[in-house]
């Protein structure tokens, strides 16, 4: 893995926390202010999105490339 590739990666992947960290803050704010289950579902649900896409790789059970 080249350096800039490397890079690139450790920027998406702290990109992502920031995203869900933000999301959490998001969370914790709706849970106070609304009384919603739909919509602390609704962001819990654009979590754990994120984390399988990105984090866990599952996206890439469907795509046709060889190798590891």
């Amino acid at each position: 893995m080249s350096r800039e590739s490397r890079a690139a990666a450790y920027r998406l992947s702290a990109t992502v926390a920031l995203v869900l960290a933000v999301l959490t803050i998001v969370e914790y704010y709706a849970a106070l202010h609304f009384n919603s289950t739909i919509v602390l579902f609704l962001l819990a649900l654009f979590k754990a999105v994120a984390v399988l896409n990105y984090f866990m790789h599952v996206s890439r059970l469907w795509t046709q490339e060889e190798g590891h």
